[in-house]
């Protein structure tokens, strides 16, 4: 049981070896592993940005069609984050991200901590690298959010929330409800 539970960076090694894709687009592959059917995303940097002086945590509001497909509801809670394009490391991923969603520009010396990544669950291989970032108004700077162009990024909004409002907000998806999880932990909520 150690060994499963004290996974280092070296397990999380891409596969060399060919899969037989069934289903490929833009944004996912579909593949057979083992004679496992498992989704192949991109890896996914995602944060919790507080900013200490304002007593704000900032949030996106989404609209995410596969959450409006099974629900009927079109805009949903998330974070600030996305894919980790190719070549880019989990916190160039992540400035991009705040800089696109939110408008949040991170000083040179504001170093991230990630946690260790998490998967999402059994049938996708893509990681979550997360962050919750402590934000100080000397740590960043703020300018118009660029977005990366999308139709869906578009109808999507990035909010400030005040912290005394944090257990009001509702989670429809297991990576957003375990960051508001860790948010209540951080500031004692």
């Amino acid at each position: 049981m150690e060994k499963f539970s004290r996974l280092d960076r070296a397990d999380f090694r891409p596969r060399e070896k060919k899969d037989k894709v069934l289903f490929s687009n833009d944004f996912m592959r579909v593949i057979d592993f083992e004679d496992y059917t498992t989704v192949v995303q991109k890896d996914c940097a995602i944060c919790v940005p507080i900013l200490i002086e304002r007593n704000q945590v900032v949030i996106r509001k989404e609209y995410i069609p596969s959450y409006k497909h099974k629900t009927g509801q079109e805009y949903h809670l998330s974070f600030v984050g996305g894919g980790i394009e190719q070549g880019e490391t989990p916190e160039e991923a992540l400035l991009r991200e705040l800089q696109e969603e939110a408008g949040l520009v991170l000083r040179d010396k504001f170093r991230v901590e990630f946690e260790r990544p998490l998967f999402m669950g059994k049938l996708s291989d893509n990681l979550y690298h997360i962050a919750i970032l402590f934000l100080t108004e000397n740590d960043y700077h703020e300018v118009r959010p660029t977005t990366d162009g999308t139709k869906f990024e578009k109808m999507s909004q990035t909010v400030k929330v005040d912290l005394k409002h944090v257990d009001s907000l509702i989670a429809s998806d297991l990576i957003t409800e375990y960051l508001l999880m860790k948010l209540r932990q951080s500031m004692n909520i």
